[in-house]
């Protein structure tokens, strides 16, 4: 925190500094995690920078200042015997905040709001506008809860994606028919087409199960596609929305546009 606090008394001049720092100064950084078992433990393991470095082998964090918290300085010497000692690495020689990671951290944040706030506005206790009930997999609901109330994440380590919706659990594999003795709120629950739709806009996955009760094994109802919502169309004024509450843009481009 101390680090921090300089950072924002200091600025510009020390963000400089974590940045590129002068070689003079011959000085690396090693997770402050690993830092802490060395001073208290007799085995610390291998040094576990690999651990604090993104896909692109920088800090995935979303700020200069989250990253400074997570690592000391060291001399350079020092870090050398400890490789030699104890194994691991790499050198991080700065504090280089990944950009793509950064967008990636803010797209993820920025849907996971709008989402929630689109599932709020949507969500009813029977079928809303439409006529039929949508079953969805009761424990990939809890991971969506999980996700949707988490808070803003700062480092893509802590992302927690529920991943796309997976209805196959509630299927036989062998037969294509719904499994037996599968319970209400236990195994499966029901929404709204306008939710369903927007689980599938956002996450992907299937497959539709639509039922004409709030029960599995009630009679099939047709999909009622007229139902998607206006919000996510992928035209218009609601495109840009649309495109970045999708998980084309934010589970698998990562928001990098050139992907």
């Amino acid at each position: 925190e101390a680090v921090a606090e300089e950072m924002r008394l200091h600025g510009p001049a020390l963000r400089n500094l974590y940045r590129s720092p002068p070689p003079e100064l011959d000085m690396v950084f090693v997770s402050k995690y690993w830092y802490v078992k060395l001073t208290t433990m007799s085995h610390p393991g291998p040094v576990d920078n690999f651990e604090y470095l993104c896909p692109h082998g920088r800090l995935g964090c979303a700020s200069m200042e989250m990253a400074v918290e997570q690592y000391v300085q060291i001399s350079r010497s020092l870090f050398q015997s400890l490789v030699r000692k104890y194994g691991g690495g790499p050198s991080i020689d700065c504090m280089e905040v990944c950009p793509k990671c950064q967008a990636h951290i803010r797209a993820y944040n920025d849907r996971k709001q709008s989402e929630f706030d689109l599932v709020s506005k949507y969500d009813t206790r029977d079928t809303g506008d439409g006529k039929a009930w949508y079953i969805v997999d009761a424990m990939w609901v809890n991971r969506w809860k999980c996700y949707a109330k988490s808070e803003d994440v700062t480092d893509i380590r802590d992302m927690t994606m529920p991943g796309p919706v997976s209805n196959s659990r509630l299927i036989d594999s062998k037969t294509g028919q719904i499994r037996n003795n599968l319970r209400l709120r236990t195994d499966y629950i029901g929404v709204n087409a306008r939710v369903w739709w927007l689980f599938k806009h956002v996450h992907g996955g299937g497959p539709d199960i639509c039922r004409e009760d709030l029960d599995i094994y009630s009679a099939e109802h047709t999909l009622e596609t007229e139902l998607k919502l206006e919000e996510l169309r992928p035209s218009g004024d609601s495109a840009d929305l649309s495109r970045r509450l999708s998980y084309q843009f934010v589970d698998e481009c990562q928001r990098d546009l050139e992907l």
